[in-house]
């Protein structure tokens, strides 16, 4: 297998998905993609965030007044399908699925115009930025998928290329990762960029604390909580691979 690895980014308001993505920065969104033939494909999005960050995305995918899926200034007709798969306080699954697609210009159906049947789709949204990779049993005609790619991006879209290899580390837990509670994950966030799990260590608890301006009691309770889940979910996912 071969992987091609871009990234499209948006300006704010050109994408009404992307858009609340920036509003809230914190959100994050994976995907696992397929595409089936050149009038069909599905989705399986997992996204971490804030209720409010979810209840949009949800509102969004569910109107089908509102295209989600075209990179130019045209809008895919096509049939349809959403289904809530799971939904907490900071977790969303969707399961997307498009039928008689006509008139449409996304990456998938790009990609399904040039490479050879078969490709999956993983891919990463947060902020303006949305990250594919597409595995695919051949590279042959790369070279004009993204040439299309790029050049009909409507305006306001921006395409970043990223690299072209034999396919290493597929994501197989890419919809099992852990969903950590907001004041959890931006405890274990700040912890991270300040440098606390570095050896040695750059910042102290107090020092992270004043920074959140929260004691250090609850600072410190926050990443505990926060690792637990990590370690759980590791060691449970290690468990079903042995």
């Amino acid at each position: 297998m071969r992987e091609f690895t871009f990234a499209i980014e948006y300006d704010s308001g050109t994408d009404p998905i992307t858009d609340v993505f920036i509003e809230y920065p914190e959100t994050v969104a994976r995907s696992l993609d397929g595409y089936v033939t050149t009038d069909q494909f599905w989705r399986i999005e997992r996204i971490s965030g804030p209720a409010g960050a979810l209840d949009a995305l949800e509102a969004v995918r569910f109107d089908d007044s509102r295209c989600g899926e075209s990179i130019t200034e045209l809008d895919c007709e096509a049939r349809r399908y959403h289904d809530r798969l799971k939904r907490t306080d900071n977790e969303l699954v969707l399961y997307t699925y498009l039928e008689d697609i006509r008139a449409c210009e996304s990456v998938h159906t790009i990609a399904g115009k040039h490479l050879d049947p078969g490709v999956v789709f993983e891919t990463r949204r947060r902020e303006d930025r949305h990250e594919w990779r597409i595995l695919m049993r051949s590279d042959g005609n790369i070279g004009v998928f993204y040439d299309e790619v790029g050049a009909r991006l409507r305006d306001g879209l921006s395409f970043r290329i990223g690299s072209l290899r034999d396919a290493e580390g597929w994501q197989q837990d890419l919809l099992a990762s852990v969903a950590i509670p907001a004041e959890q994950r931006a405890a274990l966030r700040a912890a991270f960029d300040r440098g606390y799990y570095e050896t040695p260590r750059d910042a102290t608890l107090d020092e992270i604390a004043d920074g959140l301006d929260i004691p250090r009691s609850t600072l410190s309770y926050r990443l505990r909580q926060a690792e637990t889940r990590l370690v759980r979910q590791y060691f449970t996912e290690s468990s079903m691979s042995e």
